[in-house]
């Protein structure tokens, strides 16, 4: 089976990798190659990923696998998975699955999405910690002056969220591509914006392949009922379902 875990971000999505891989004979990725991915209009990297996917699964060169060797955890899981012995479950977890999905089932139905929901005003306000750029006091003064010297942009934060031209907020070149953009009066209301317009979409994909596509709330990663039900949808048997008492969280990314 190959296993794609979304969430509007800030949701505890590495936690849902964590809990994947620790499932015998199965290995999950978090945000594998953000690098290569868009929002919208380019669906071929993420394809290509899931045919890699199931190459693997049927027992096929596990080196060839598209992965954003810039980050350390997408490194360390590649090197882990040509280690292993049967790979029984194959995936990734990253939020901007959810434009592809349709693209995703159109190619292959051996796939399970699992959607993480989190309260939305948790999830706004996580997001704009994550999102600001953090200074110990004496080089944010440093860099207060040297863009008064300068006459360049001072940011203190980033926004995936809006169209912008980098003088108020960081561009990110890996991370602004992969966000819808909104409207909105503030960076708080297009985040709003897009967690309201993340989950209508998940629902409706819910709703559409309820074989395929599942919302769980991000609680039910923290209890045995919720790990139950996560493994059950993603085909487990009972006995094999291996549950876990805590999670690593990954802080790095778009988690």
């Amino acid at each position: 089976m190959i296993v794609l875990g979304l969430g509007s971000g800030r949701t505890g999505t590495a936690s849902l990798s964590y809990l994947i891989s620790s499932q015998k004979g199965a290995v999950c990725f978090h945000e594998m190659n953000p690098t290569g991915a868009v929002f919208d209009g380019n669906p071929q990297p993420i394809l290509n990923g899931i045919r890699e996917f199931q190459a693997i699964l049927n027992g096929g060169d596990r080196r060839l696998l598209a992965l954003d060797y810039a980050r350390p955890a997408s490194v360390k899981t590649y090197e882990q998975l040509q280690k292993m012995d049967a790979i029984n479950i194959i995936g990734d977890i990253a939020f901007y699955y959810l434009r592809y999905v349709e693209d995703i089932l159109a190619i292959n139905k051996n796939v399970r999405f699992i959607c993480i929901k989190r309260d939305k005003a948790k999830t706004v306000g996580s997001w704009l910690k994550k999102s600001a750029i953090d200074r110990w006091p004496s080089l944010w003064l440093a860099d207060r002056l040297k863009a008064l010297i300068t006459r360049t942009p001072f940011h203190e934060s980033k926004n995936f969220w809006q169209v912008h031209d980098g003088t108020e907020f960081q561009l990110d070149p890996v991370w602004d591509k992969t966000f819808p953009k909104f409207e909105a009066a503030s960076k708080q209301e297009a985040i709003e914006k897009y967690w309201d317009y993340y989950y209508a979409e998940a629902e409706r994909l819910a709703a559409k392949y309820p074989e395929y596509f599942h919302i769980f709330p991000v609680e039910a990663m923290s209890n045995r009922e919720g790990q139950l039900a996560i493994l059950e949808f993603i085909g487990l048997r009972p006995e094999d379902m291996v549950l876990r008492d805590s999670f690593h969280m990954h802080k790095s990314g778009g988690d």
